[in-house]
């Protein structure tokens, strides 16, 4: 299984208002970062449309200062004021039923993790090419876990999080898990069953009962197993 730690931004999947952080009292500058790119402006550009001529360059001071704070450096012209003058001025430029830019959009700080692949109603894995990997905004709580998205008509866009591992996890054993059979290598999302021989069933239980609906894989063995600990059905802007 893939398990790497990429710090490029490229690619960042817009985050959600509502998606929630383990921090609010700082500036997030890569959601700066997303919009003067995906809109075209600079940080100038939102100076000159936002303050008075007169407070230019007081202005690109105080900004410079914060985006770039040491977080123990006290606080002048805070991050939430910034916030709020960012999310007023991008929202001028949304189109096309573009969602709200709030100013919590700008605050708090979080882990960017990998969309390695996707889950199909077959409840099989696909994995992306490399070139085709994005990134979210995820809590940062979840920092080095990966995510797979979802392709199946129930659960469409819905993300999940689990961490990359080598070996089978008895933590994702009778829980709702990603493992991939040794012979097929095929990476399968559902409940993991250990048998007393050692091998593993994968079934496809009811979310409403509990009750299994099909065996989707019997009798196998797994090369690596890991327990899905994050789902959200966040709302994008842009992949």
């Amino acid at each position: 299984m893939i398990n790497k730690k990429t710090t490029n931004k490229s690619k960042i999947i817009y985050k959600t208002i509502n998606m929630p952080d383990d921090q609010h009292d700082g500036f997030r500058k890569e959601g700066l970062d997303f919009l003067k790119q995906k809109f075209k402006k600079t940080t100038d550009d939102f100076i000159k449309d936002t303050y008075p001529k007169k407070d230019y360059a007081n202005m690109r001071v105080k900004i410079s200062r914060l985006i770039n704070k040491d977080p123990n450096s006290p606080h002048y012209f805070g991050a939430l004021e910034l916030a709020r003058d960012l999310s007023k001025y991008f929202n001028k430029f949304r189109t096309n039923g573009d969602h709200y830019i709030a100013p919590m959009f700008f605050l708090g700080e979080s882990a960017y993790v990998d969309i390695i692949g996707a889950s199909y109603s077959n409840a099989q894995v696909g994995l992306f090419k490399k070139s085709d990997i994005k990134k979210i905004a995820v809590p940062t709580r979840y920092n080095g876990y990966q995510a797979i998205t979802s392709k199946n008509p129930i659960s469409s866009g819905m993300i999940r999080l689990f961490k990359p591992r080598k070996l089978v996890n008895y933590t994702a054993d009778n829980m709702f898990s990603i493992a991939q059979d040794k012979k097929t290598r095929i990476i399968w999302v559902g409940f993991i069953e250990p048998k007393s021989n050692g091998k593993y069933d994968i079934l496809d239980k009811s979310s409403s009962t509990g009750k299994t609906i099909q065996t989707l894989a019997d009798n196998i063995d797994l090369i690596w197993s890991s327990k899905i600990e994050y789902s959200s059905f966040p709302q994008f802007w842009d992949y």
